[in-house]
């Protein structure tokens, strides 16, 4: 089994590398980063350089067409944002390699978090009261502070301001216009914030039927508001408005949502959603490889229904934790702190596994591991420039939507052309 990952940045890559790496599966990235996370893998047998998808998508694809002409892959897995330009030309592709994605139309609807906002009302699912805008005067009578304003497209947080007051909204507000982005074009969202801790419920799906979930709760939020400790819970009524959405929208392929659990009721609200499985090795270590699920819908293979994932299993990640406190301008003594507290295996690492750092398994993830903590302790600010350099080489932007959307349905036809380094 050959399997090429259209990237090697992301958290999301180097779990699913653990997950897909001890099935035997021969597993190679595309990345522009030479030093990308995912290349530090035992399981990982080749890197590719390719164009930054995000900066160059047709580079991108043309080195993909390329790549897929050179040698042969059994299946192509969209790990994160690059799923929007590879369903664009989800039929050509699929035509060359195994490859798990809906149509474009039914992705566009959840990559949006307006559309999301939109289908949950088709389908009556919760979400906090939300407005959508186009203009300042719009944003700036939608909502009382508190309150989140978001971008329809953004990734990591990095579209997202929390504004406490009217002096911070005003300054996003400026920041906005300064970029175009309230010139009447496009959608902005003003949601008000809802009760609740942090869940993610991630699943594959076969042609709109729902093949695996899983969901997880928060223990320590980081970088983003993303988690970097967790623990595996089980929700039956998220099942089955997750199930419900994958059969309005006619789902194949991977799917993450977050939301708010209310401990009180029970009841979720939901918050974003993303065309991508997500960071799934709580899900592997649970019982349920949902990386797994995905190539063998990649492959067209019968995927029968799975016993649910096990509840109660903690995994944790101490070099995102070290991120999240240097990004927020925590000294070097509180590093030293967090990194003792995770040795002595205090909370929240009590009974956790690491998801990206496992040296038994895969001593090569050691390598960025050491690397970024000691780079980290020398200089805690070189975590706010790693965050911007690594959620740029895989982040989908409101400028890119729209290059996308507008490159020529042929620019697949056959070349000559170069295939890329390889290492």
């Amino acid at each position: 089994m050959r399997i090429i990952l259209s990237e090697g940045s992301s958290l999301s890559a180097r779990q699913a590398i653990s997950a897909l790496g001890p099935t035997g599966a021969r597993i190679e990235v595309c990345d522009p980063d030479p030093l990308c996370l995912g290349r530090f893998s035992r399981f990982v047998r080749a890197w590719h350089r390719c164009p930054r998808w995000n900066v160059d998508p047709v580079g991108y694809l043309q080195f993909l067409a390329d790549r897929l002409a050179a040698e042969r892959y059994d299946v192509l897995l969209a790990i994160h944002d690059q799923a929007f330009l590879l369903a664009r030309f989800r039929d050509d592709l699929s035509h060359r390699v195994g490859l798990a994605l809906p149509e474009f139309a039914a992705l566009e609807r959840l990559q949006s978090k307006a559309e999301f906002l939109r289908v949950l009302d088709e389908l009556d699912l919760p979400h906090p009261p939300t407005a959508l805008v186009r203009t300042r005067r719009e944003l700036e009578a939608a909502g009382t502070p508190p309150c989140y304003i978001k971008l329809a497209h953004s990734t990591a947080g990095c579209g997202v301001w929390r504004v406490g007051d009217r002096g911070e909204m005003s300054a996003v507000a400026d920041r906005l216009e300064a970029a175009g982005l309230l010139d009447g074009r496009l959608e902005v969202l003003v949601q008000q914030p809802a009760q609740g801790v942090l869940r993610v419920i991630q699943a594959v799906y076969q042609r709109g039927r729902l093949v695996g979930a899983h969901c997880s709760q928060a223990r320590a939020q980081g970088v983003g508001g993303s988690a970097w400790a967790r623990e595996s819970v089980l929700d039956p009524l998220v099942l089955e408005h997750l199930a419900a959405i994958g059969a309005h929208l006619d789902w194949h392929g991977g799917l993450c949502m977050d939301y708010l659990h209310d401990p009180e009721t029970s009841r979720p609200s939901y918050i974003d959603a993303n065309p991508r499985p997500g960071e799934t090795l709580n899900a592997t270590l649970s019982g349920l490889n949902l990386s797994q699920r995905l190539v063998q819908v990649s492959l067209d293979e019968d995927v029968p229904p799975l016993p649910p994932p096990r509840p109660g299993v903690r995994t944790h990640t101490v070099v995102m934790a070290l991120m999240a406190l240097a990004y927020e301008g925590a000294p070097r003594r509180r590093l030293l702190a967090e990194l003792r507290r995770a040795w002595a295996h205090h909370a929240p690492y009590d009974a956790s596994q690491d998801e990206i750092t496992r040296p038994l398994e895969d001593p090569p993830s050691l390598i960025p591991a050491v690397y970024l903590t000691l780079r980290l302790l020398l200089n805690p600010s070189f975590a706010r420039r790693t965050v911007a350099r690594t959620v740029d080489n895989y982040s989908l932007s409101e400028a890119a939507v729209q290059v996308i959307r507008q490159i020529p349905a042929d620019v697949l036809a056959p070349r000559s052309g170069h295939v890329g380094h390889i290492a």
